[in-house]
């Protein structure tokens, strides 16, 4: 439960990026489900429910408590530092932020199999965001002013891109928002601005 738990930590904190649209961070908003861009239930779990604990101890643990919403989603190294904290606690990344793939993967799919849409899509999915990443941070070093690893943070945005892009008809919600964030993903936009009028769509 544990590693399943925090891949939807990391999940949530990855759905908040200066570039994307809903802070995960405490109750300070809270996401109201009609406005994600995928209702396929899959926010609903048990395990969504119990991550908030985790993802709050990072925050408190890296002295971001009393930091504004709005600074936290538009610092990166903030979300970086909280999602490499998230990993390294739970095992999937090891002391430098790098990711541990079979771990990480095995988490994945096994929380992807309880939405059946997106079963056969997880192992490819997982597979070309493990490739993206590689290719862009291997060679990642701290410095001043980037502490913390960004791979877990671009392996669950991409992860997040390619379910978003891929919904089902059937779940996927076609408000303006919605539309104009798909168009954006697809091409591989800035989404940032689209923060306050769309929900996260895990």
């Amino acid at each position: 439960m544990g590693k399943v738990l925090i891949f939807v930590a990391v999940l949530v904190v990855a759905t908040a990026a200066g570039r994307l649209e809903r802070s995960p961070f405490g109750s300070r908003i809270r996401r109201d489900a009609s406005m994600r861009c995928c209702n396929d239930g899959f926010d609903q779990s048990e395990i969504h429910a119990k991550f908030a604990e985790v993802r709050t101890g990072c925050i408190q643990e890296l002295g971001l408590g009393d930091v504004p919403h709005e600074e936290m989603i538009k610092n990166r190294e903030n979300l970086n530092c909280v999602t490499e904290c998230i990993a390294r606690k739970e095992g999937i990344a090891d002391e430098t932020g790098a990711l541990v793939h079979e771990d990480l993967s095995k988490v994945v799919l096994e929380h992807m199999s309880t939405i059946e849409w997106k079963v056969p899509l997880a192992e490819g999915f997982v597979k070309q965001c493990f490739d993206e990443v590689d290719a862009a941070h291997s060679d990642f070093a701290p410095t001043d002013e980037a502490k913390c690893n960004p791979e877990g943070f671009e392996f669950v945005f991409c992860l997040w891109r390619h379910f978003t892009l891929s919904c089902p008809e059937e779940f996927r919600d076609d408000s303006e928002h919605c539309v104009e964030l798909r168009n954006k993903l697809a091409n591989k936009e800035d989404v940032s601005e689209l923060h306050d009028g769309i929900g996260a769509a895990e």
